[in-house]
């Protein structure tokens, strides 16, 4: 019993040798992710092109000159609802994203199936030459959609793990992740354009009042100030005075509406050669954030 105890060492420490050959390629993966600033008034979905790079070694003069991969990507840390998502630093806060093999965001790019992992159609073949690291750059391609809106300014971020394999098996070779950061740009807009006010005037009559709206769309919790360029002016003689309903206010992320009150003091003659006159004047409505 003792002999055969001994040749079942032996065996084993056989078999050991070809397990360290066969693990001797060493393979590393890594990426920048991809930092961008995102405004969500824009019409467009954000895209931005990066890479990852996959790099490995032969380390044995045995060790295969050729190797099969696949590089897939899990869910980052706020997924949610079939979509990652990167979190403001501070609040329950998110901008929906993913990553994408092709740059027409087409093709989400994941782990599982192996279908969806990079190169596209993969596996991939890298050449392994004498001891020295071998790499490859392999680009995908972040998307933002549009149309975010009720979301405060600031830097959002996330991580995604990934994973290097051998050929499209699940048997993973290397780990590396995806860092992820938007910059939410504060954005005003004048999202309903305020109409004409108009004045019904009659000379030496009574005070006419008149007014029109206009909506503002700004950047959830951005504060912001409205202002016209004039708030007085004349017209075939007959003076008018304009004010805004609010100065400030501070952004929602959905349309806020405002009026333009106008008004004619009683008691006016104007100037008009005959039965009825008419003259008009623009004025310039300005929203600073």
């Amino acid at each position: 019993m003792k002999l055969k105890f001994i040749q079942l060492l032996a065996a084993a420490a056989l078999l050991l040798p070809a397990a360290w050959a066969r693990a001797a390629i060493t393979c590393s993966v890594s990426s920048p992710g991809f930092t961008t600033s995102y405004d969500p008034a824009a019409a467009a979905q954000t895209i931005v092109q990066t890479q990852l790079t996959v790099t490995c070694t032969r380390n044995l003069a045995g060790d295969p000159t050729t190797l099969s991969y696949s590089v897939g990507v899990s869910n980052g840390l706020y997924f949610s609802a079939g979509s990652n998502r990167a979190k403001l630093t501070t609040g329950a806060n998110y901008v929906g994203y993913d990553l994408y093999t092709d740059s027409l965001c087409a093709n989400l790019w994941r782990t599982t199936p192996s279908a969806k992992r990079l190169p596209t159609a993969p596996p991939g073949t890298m050449t392994l030459s004498g001891f020295i690291p071998t790499a490859v750059n392999i680009s995908y391609w972040g998307c933002i959609p549009a149309g975010q809106t009720g979301q405060p300014a600031g830097t959002y971020t996330d991580t995604i793990p990934m994973t290097l394999y051998s050929g499209t098996t699940n048997t993973a070779l290397a780990t590396g992740s995806v860092p992820v950061s938007i910059f939410m740009s504060g954005t005003c807009s004048i999202s309903t354009a305020p109409g004409s006010i108009i004045f019904n005037y009659t000379s030496f009559g009574p005070t006419v009042n008149a007014s029109t709206t206009f909506a503002a769309t700004c950047t959830n919790t951005m504060p912001y100030t409205m202002a016209l360029d004039a708030t007085s002016g004349t017209l075939l003689g007959l003076n008018y005075t304009l004010a805004l309903s609010a100065s400030s206010a501070t952004g929602t992320g959905v349309a806020q509406t405002y009026t333009i009150n106008g008004a004619m003091a009683a008691g006016q003659v104007g100037t008009c050669a005959l039965g009825a006159c008419s003259a008009s004047q623009a004025r310039t409505l300005t929203i600073s954030y």
